[in-house]
């Protein structure tokens, strides 16, 4: 299963595994080119320039709205990887539980990043050992929140438009807004701001076909999100009523739960994107996957009762708002309440 997760910038870590990403990324770095530069030079294939001159428009209208563009993207790196990194994330087999990692900026997150595949699957590998659930995927993106210059990187050309456009405005909304040690939070918001973006973008562009191919892929989305709402519902029930089952009688229930949900009729019948896919699901992949298919309804909610102000004005209420309630899913309530800072 690849997703778009968020790749941190792990350089300020001690350890042999931030030790390996911060010389593996040196050296990437000392290979980046300017994006102007290469949109100039004649040499460059013509696809490649087209793609930057696409960048370059992305991130106008993206600063037009009030996100974060400051250092970002202005630097190109080529690679043979397909991904940006490799990712990483293990949860406890008997609940719903990640196994975590802490680090400097950022605080708790649930996966680790690699940029060699080789080192990506040692771990997978190690936790498995360890009696882990375990999800691997490719990371699409880059994002250190603001705290380097994010470069861009050749695989994530590999995009229509509309992907490529929803891919930036979801990195930027990081770099403009963090919420510490709450990455459910921060991923379910820059869903939601890339998707709103994504849309007026489209809308600017006068492109009505992108729109509707959009729409379509964002209502497989919705069932997606129905979709793994209702296994979590039932891999709670089945985790809370454990007790007086051996280990090997709860892991085949666990199994048998997940095949039912990966096969008709509770699959559901995607139209663009499926999301569920063909390949074995356990608790780390549902944990995974719920950090990319966010109920956005309470962002919307939120967004909506600051009456038609644009995006950047509902993340500026929203910092502001937090640091009032402490919060940030408080906050959200807070922001439709007259008594909102």
């Amino acid at each position: 299963m690849r997703r778009a997760l968020l790749a941190l910038a792990l350089l300020a870590t001690p350890g042999c595994y931030a030790t390996r990403a911060a010389i593996h990324h040196n050296d990437l770095f000392n290979t980046r080119r300017s994006i102007d530069e290469m949109i100039d030079d004649g040499t460059v294939d013509a696809k490649t320039r087209e793609r930057l001159v696409l960048v370059k428009r992305i991130m106008r209208f993206a600063e037009a709205e009030g996100l974060n563009t400051k250092g970002a993207y202005r630097y190109f790196i080529q690679t043979k990887e397909p991904v940006v990194s490799y990712i990483v994330q293990a949860a406890h087999t008997d609940r719903l539980e990640s196994r975590t990692w802490w680090f400097p900026f950022v605080g708790s997150v649930p996966y680790l990043g690699y940029f060699r595949k080789e080192d990506r699957d040692a771990k997978a590998d190690e936790l498995k050992a360890e009696g882990f659930d375990v999800d691997i995927g490719g990371a699409g993106a880059f994002s250190s929140l603001g705290w380097f210059d994010d470069p861009l990187f050749s695989s994530m050309l590999n995009r229509n438009e509309t992907d490529l456009a929803h891919l930036l405005f979801h990195e930027l909304t990081h770099r403009t807004y963090w919420a510490p040690a709450t990455i459910r939070f921060n991923e379910n918001l820059a869903e939601y701001v890339g998707t709103e973006l994504t849309v007026r973008y489209l809308r600017a562009q006068g492109d009505e076909d992108a729109i509707r191919k959009y729409e379509r892929k964002r209502r497989d989305k919705a069932l997606f999100t129905e979709w793994l709402k209702s296994l979590r519902i039932e891999l709670e029930k089945l985790y809370e009523n454990k007790a007086g089952r051996t280990r090997e009688a709860l892991l085949a229930a666990k199994k048998e739960l997940f095949g039912r949900y990966t096969r008709t009729p509770l699959k559901p019948a995607f139209q663009v994107s499926d999301y569920v896919g063909n390949e074995e699901w356990n608790t780390a992949s549902v944990l995974a996957a719920s950090l990319y298919a966010p109920d956005t309804e309470a962002f919307a909610k939120a967004h909506r009762c600051l009456e038609g102000q644009p995006v950047s004005a509902f993340i500026a209420t929203l910092n502001e708002t937090t640091d009032a309630v402490g919060d940030p899913f408080l906050a959200l309530e807070a922001m439709c309440r007259l008594d909102t800072p």
